[in-house]
């Protein structure tokens, strides 16, 4: 292999594989709802994605070369092929496959899905601002991208049993194995993972209030509260 053949089709391959990483990227970021807030965006397109396109085109470029097996300048164009056809393959494959990593949407026949929980707090471990809206929020993470906000209505709080009862309600937008809701109580944050499926379907009853664990903590390490938390699947329609 000529080396001054392979790093010219290499560096020619570089520029075509950054030229459509350009357009290419523009579209699946905002495919995968990537933020335009404060050029967040743009930077990740301008200083990772577009270099990465140069990189890894200039190294395809190179594989091209050898694997064309071009040792002349007669040879160039039978290895430009196979470089930026390389490239292309390995820059649309990324592509694709990111996309596939996408939450999907969660489908029901008519209806929303919804996760109904209670939190049960000991009274012992409230403070007199406990109460107050604000001091208790709660947040459900299904994915990166699928991480929301709990509404929490002090005006549905009651007490049962020695706890405070804070029910809750949260939609369920997209399939996903893992969801994890927290529950912040002013400096306390929480965990609790629920066990569903990806795409669970609505529950007749409550499930047994299970401990909450402490949300630096996971697996094996997990520190478990006082705090507990039931949870059933609902189908949700909103008001009119």
């Amino acid at each position: 292999m000529s080396w001054k053949l392979a790093l010219t089709i290499a560096l020619l391959s570089a520029l075509v594989t950054a030229l459509v990483t350009l357009p290419l990227a523009d579209k699946v970021t905002k495919l995968h709802g990537v933020s335009d807030f404060e050029g967040k965006r743009g930077m990740m397109i301008g200083f990772v994605l577009i270099p990465a396109g140069l990189i890894g085109g200039f190294l395809l470029g190179l594989l091209g070369t050898k694997l064309a097996g071009a040792v002349e300048w007669s040879q160039f164009w039978k290895a430009a092929g196979w470089s930026i056809g390389l490239g292309q393959l390995a820059l649309w494959g990324i592509a694709g496959l990111s996309l596939l990593s996408k939450p999907a949407p969660l489908k029901a026949p008519a209806e929303t899905l919804a996760v109904e929980v209670e939190v049960l707090v000991p009274l012992h471990l409230l403070s007199e601002r406990s109460r107050e809206p604000g001091s208790i929020r709660m947040s459900l993470y299904a994915s990166d991208r699928d991480n929301r906000g709990v509404d929490v209505d002090s005006a549905r709080y009651r007490e049962e049993d020695g706890h405070l009862v804070v029910p809750a309600t949260a939609l369920l937008y997209s399939v996903s194995g893992t969801r994890i809701l927290s529950f912040h109580l002013e400096e306390t944050w929480l965990a609790f993972d629920l066990p569903l499926p990806p795409a669970p379907k609505p529950m007749d009853q409550w499930s047994e209030p299970a401990a909450m664990r402490d949300a630096t903590t996971s697996g094996a390490n997990s520190v478990w509260s006082d705090v507990r938390l039931r949870y059933r699947v609902v189908a949700w329609k909103a008001a009119p």
